[in-house]
């Protein structure tokens, strides 16, 4: 099969195109060809930080396509089935045109939904479900500032958030027209304004009830102050270790996701639970209720140039990889 190799991690991180055996499913696993794959912040933070990678490695933690192939004990699903599934960080993964993945951690994809756009969900979609339904319980009516809006988890959240009746206040620096079409209420440029005068002006000093950061633990840390009494830090990209605010005071609840660490951390119920936001986002994408947010449609032979893009933040929305041509 052919597939986009990692031979060296670091900065440089070192890539290239081969041809190698396509891997066999062992017992309650399944093996996917893969349509199309996207790209994620977590590819290119394993290429240089991945040392516990074993050499060579194929990143790539979404995948969507078609089951070819199923494993000894498998019984969830059959070949021919259309599915996504989340690949596990630490075994080869979706760049490429076969992957073996665990049969828990496989979903369906809704007949009437194309692979490329089923190929946006599992890292950044699932992450922004689970940040809103899981972890901050956003209800209608309450305030959520979203950083980092201009990115796939952050654009999927701004659309869950707006589906479930919040004001919603993004955070970004770019592209507010397309930011406020996917539902925010207000696009907060922090390059231009001080978000915590933005935030309190436009919430007339009370603050906002969920905070979805995508940066790093030090904005994390720094937007706890534009929370109310009981709200909560959803972090995604660097959690706050040290609680900047004091006891007894607002009583903030932290937050972290780390998603893919269900595999080495969780178990067959943590796997499903993943598959379960997976599948309940597809079914809203099927329906064109969510806006999958594909910025440009690439292939393997392209994949490397656009990691190092989107690693420089010169990607919006969501990038798709289109790996073979499963129909």
């Amino acid at each position: 099969m052919k597939a986009l190799l990692l031979k060296k991690v670091g900065s440089p991180y070192e890539l290239s195109i081969d041809d190698i055996l396509q891997p066999e499913p062992d017992f309650g696993e399944v093996r996917i060809k893969v349509a199309f794959s996207s790209i994620n912040p977590v590819d290119y933070k394993f290429a240089k930080g991945g040392s516990s990678l074993t050499l060579p490695h194929i990143l790539g933690i979404d995948t969507a396509g078609i089951i070819d192939a199923v494993g000894p004990g498998v019984s969830k699903w059959k070949v021919g089935d259309r599915v996504f599934s989340m690949n596990n960080l630490l075994r080869w993964g979706g760049f490429a045109e076969f992957v073996v993945v665990n049969e828990n951690a496989v979903g369906q994809i809704p007949d009437n939904l194309s692979f490329e756009a089923a190929a946006t969900i599992p890292c950044a979609g699932i992450t922004a479900w689970q940040a809103i339904y899981r972890k901050a319980h956003l209800e209608a009516g309450q305030k959520i500032v979203i950083n980092g809006a201009g990115g796939g988890v952050g654009g999927f959240s701004v659309q869950l958030a707006k589906q479930l009746g919040a004001t919603v206040y993004a955070i970004a620096s770019s592209e507010p027209e397309r930011i406020m079409a996917l539902g925010a209420d207000y696009v907060i440029n922090y390059k231009q304004e001080d978000v915590y005068t933005r935030i309190m002006d436009l919430t007339h000093g009370l603050g906002v009830d969920v905070v979805i950061d995508m940066i790093s633990s030090s904005a994390s840390s720094s937007l706890t102050s534009i929370l109310r009494h009981n709200g909560h830090m959803v972090s995604v990209s660097g959690r706050v270790d040290i609680n900047p605010v004091p006891a007894w005071t607002k009583a903030i609840s932290f937050h972290e996701v780390a998603l893919a660490f269900a595999y080495q951390h969780g178990d067959t119920s943590n796997l499903a639970e993943i598959v379960k936001g997976g599948e309940y986002l597809a079914k809203l994408m099927a329906e064109n209720k969510i806006n999958p947010m594909i910025n440009k449609k690439i292939t393997l032979e392209d994949l490397s140039d656009e990691l190092r893009s989107a690693e420089a933040g010169r990607s919006q929305g969501k990038t798709v990889i289109k790996v073979s041509g499963c129909e």
